[in-house]
């Protein structure tokens, strides 16, 4: 670690004490002897953790960066646990034998979790209990190495929820989705907080005009024009829009890495 690299590391409202160390430190790399720099440079690296994690502001009482990062990479893990536990119902899971053989193989990354008690209102409407979570699966193609051609990887974000009737779905969405939020927005083209009730990939929103209806709907949704309702098999009925009410149907991405689902 050179000096250079140690003055970048102070943080803004570093103390006394750590300065003067730090400080100690260098005038001894500085000098001539350099029999001990690497032992001295294994010191330095251990206390510079220390003090970078124990350093407590006096304006805000109780604050700890250690406490603070402790924190965040525990809420991190619990969302990239429970996300992974979420695309495992739905049928999702990382190849454990690796990508070395010819094939296709795939691996299944974590980006983002809502939780159930933050996924029941709009714009999540998340009618299964279970939250919601935002998942990458990447296929990774082998060839044979009598071929000249490289792995080869493609990868298809999901947002997998679970639905009424206790299935889980996986909706494929655009690549540039990187949060559940961004993910529902380009599902609904923008309109996920007007949601007034889903029925699987169909919802009915508050809308200026109408009543209006899509040119068609997804398999499984029928229209029941004399009880004024749509229909289908898994979902509770869906009324059909009144005045200043629209229906709109949610957008699907190409699945390039691996079959979805449909809900």
């Amino acid at each position: 670690m050179t000096k250079a690299e140690l003055r970048k590391s102070l943080p803004h409202d570093t103390p006394a004490r750590y300065v003067a160390f730090v400080e100690a430190v260098e005038n001894r790399l500085t000098r001539r002897n350099q029999r001990n720099a690497s032992k001295i440079r294994k010191v330095l690296s251990r206390e510079l953790h220390k003090y970078l994690t124990t350093i407590r502001r006096p304006d805000l009482p109780g604050y700890c960066t250690t406490q603070v990062r402790s924190h965040e990479v525990r809420r991190r893990a619990w969302e990239q646990g429970h996300a992974l536990a979420l695309a495992k119902k739905a049928g999702y899971t990382s190849d454990e034998h690796g990508t070395y053989l010819r094939g296709d193989h795939f691996s299944v990354g974590p980006l983002d979790f809502v939780p159930p008690w933050e996924a029941q209102v709009a714009p999540y409407c998340d009618l299964g209990g279970e939250g919601l979570a935002l998942i990458s699966v990447t296929r990774t193609r082998v060839y044979p190495k009598s071929s000249q051609w490289r792995p080869s990887s493609v990868a298809t974000k999901f947002l997998i929820g679970r639905n009424e009737a206790g299935t889980y779905f996986a909706h494929p969405v655009s690549p540039r989705c990187n949060t559940v939020e961004a993910a529902l927005d380009w599902i609904w083209g923008g309109k996920a907080s007007d949601i007034i009730q889903r029925q699987g990939d169909v919802a009915l929103i508050g809308s200026n005009g109408g009543p209006r209806m899509p040119a068609s709907l997804p398999h499984g949704h029928v229209v029941d024009e004399a009880a004024g309702v749509i229909r289908h098999a898994t979902h509770p009925d869906l009324p059909l829009p009144g005045k200043g009410q629209r229906i709109i149907v949610g957008r699907r991405a190409a699945e390039r890495a691996s079959a979805a689902t449909r809900d």
